[in-house]
């Protein structure tokens, strides 16, 4: 007996339907057993039997197609004995599940006269792909999903740009123009458009074709053309994909490949382009950036801090709000850096003192404050995110606990913390309303309410002299010392004279989380 061990399953799938009488009989054993045992090898074993069927049928020159799938060619009239063990097995599945099915009351009571049937419940089937992000993406009248759901059907994306979700994990996304089909949880077809996959381990296998070519995921990410002439071309960006072409053995392609066809030469080598194809990631930055072009031109915003410098020695930070109610902020200390988004500036603060500091002036009876913020490290029993110099009656507090959670205050009115803690080297959205005239003030995390806290007076709301990522008090000597060290960056915060409601908050939360 051989002590060598036994082949993958997906290569004895493959050996066989380039040569059955290649599989000893252990390796056949190995199989049946497998397919008996595993449904997702009986899964990967149908789409490789489809697959051949296609190809085969392509290569036979034949005009009209048969829908049922044949036994491959040049395997003489009958299908291998321990093949057909297979096919016995799977009929038996099929066979032992009716017979255990339960038994439904017209199989077990006698008909009762005159009873009437319920009306039956319409099926509603479960979507395939669910949208996960979207840029000014239209899709043409009759061939659009349902909201934000995606059936098997056809799909034509006139506008914008798509990533979309499977119920596997695999995220596609699509730019316009592009017209594609969902044929099931592991497969689709691109008839015209881009396509980039990412494909997770639970995805494996996942595959997209087009007229003259069949893609199948390895473990990758990969990315596929179709222009408007039909040209063609298959990127590989990381793993492998297995390449299925007309008369041709199936191919391995690895990361870092790239090939082309067109209509009138052979194929050629190109070389891949990661910056050619849209993911989740650029789509969302696209999403948020058109968000906060909106956010800055609201009539209320007293201040708009994006982060975005065009020298990294500045040591101003613009204020992008158009109201001109507020000046530009003045950097003392701390590092321009990398946001959200490769694209993303973003302020990092890491040393004794880093702060951005700013003047608010005026009074108001409404506030709305939200940003995104990032902390590496608690290191001190409360840390700032955005404070007034000081803390006199109707001043606004923002800190962090070095547990993590939200600690806010207004003067002379509330202190409040949060059970909801925020988590470090990660981004997390935080907001706040605060209205004098209802005397309530409430507090989210990732564009869901954490709390709430009402007021004992109506007081109007104020902040002066402020600073983002430390806190400035006057000691006895009359000096401005600071404290509470942000250790984190921030890549967006804004204040508002009015209130945003709920759903405003929760759509800023999603039009800037599509970062990884």
């Amino acid at each position: 007996m051989s002590n060598e061990p036994s082949p993958p399953t997906d290569e004895l799938i493959e050996r066989y339907f380039l040569d059955p009488q290649s599989l000893s009989d252990a390796e056949q054993s190995t199989l049946v057993r497998a397919l008996q045992e595993d449904p997702s090898v009986r899964s990967r074993f149908r789409v490789a039997a489809f697959i051949d069927a296609e190809l085969r049928f392509e290569s036979s020159g034949e005009e009209t197609s048969s829908p049922s799938i044949t036994a491959p060619t040049g395997l003489g009239d009958a299908w291998p004995k321990w093949i057909l063990a297979i096919a016995a097995t799977l009929l038996l599945f099929g066979v032992l599940g009716y017979l255990n099915w339960p038994a439904t009351p017209q199989q077990t009571q006698e008909p009762i006269a005159n009873q009437q049937s319920p009306p039956a419940t319409p099926e509603v089937a479960t979507a395939i792909a669910l949208l996960d992000v979207g840029h000014n993406q239209k899709f043409e009248p009759g061939f659009a999903p349902s909201g934000s759901e995606f059936h098997q059907g056809e799909y034509h994306l006139s506008e914008g740009e798509v990533t979309l979700t499977f119920q596997n994990g695999v995220a596609v996304s699509l730019e316009s123009p592009a017209r594609f089909s969902i044929i099931d949880p592991m497969r689709m077809q691109l008839d015209h458009g881009r396509a980039r996959a990412i494909v997770p381990e639970s995805g494996h296998g996942f595959v997209i074709e087009t007229s003259t070519m069949v893609v199948e995921d390895l473990g990758t990410e990969f990315g596929v053309v179709v222009d408007d002439q039909q040209n063609q071309e298959l990127h590989v960006f990381a793993g492998e994909v297995r390449l299925h072409e007309k008369n041709l053995p199936p191919e391995l392609l690895t990361e870092n490949s790239a090939l082309a066809w067109d209509n009138h030469t052979k194929r050629r080598t190109i070389t891949p382009d990661d910056g050619a194809f849209a993911t989740s990631m650029s789509i969302g930055y696209k999403r948020w950036l058109d968000h906060s072009l909106q956010l800055r031109q609201d009539p209320a915003a007293l201040f708009y801090f994006d982060f975005e410098t065009d020298s990294r020695k500045s040591a101003e930070v613009v204020n992008r709000a158009t109201t001109g109610i507020v000046d530009n902020g003045q950097l003392t200390s701390g590092i321009w850096a990398t946001g959200r988004w490769p694209e993303k500036g973003a302020m990092l603060f890491e040393n004794t003192g880093d702060r951005v500091e700013l003047n608010i002036p005026g009074t108001y009876d409404q506030i709305t404050i939200m940003g995104w913020v990032q902390i590496n490290r608690y290191d001190f029993a409360l840390q700032t995110v955005f404070n007034s110099v000081d803390y006199s009656p109707g001043q606004h507090h923002w800190n962090l606990t070095r547990g993590g959670s939200l600690r806010m205050g207004l003067s002379g009115q509330y202190d409040l913390t949060s059970k909801q803690t925020l988590p470090q080297n990660h981004w997390t959205h935080v907001a706040a309303q605060m209205d004098a005239k209802s005397q309530e003030s409430v507090y989210y995390i990732n564009g869901e309410e954490v709390d709430r806290k009402q007021w004992t007076t109506s007081i109007p709301i104020r902040y002066g002299p402020s600073s983002i990522g430390a806190w400035g008090h006057t000691n006895r000597a009359g000096q401005v010392t600071y404290s509470r060290d942000l250790r984190g960056r921030i890549d967006e915060i804004a204040l508002f004279s009015r209130i945003l409601s709920a759903d405003e908050i929760r759509e800023a939360f999603e039009a800037g989380s599509n970062f990884q």
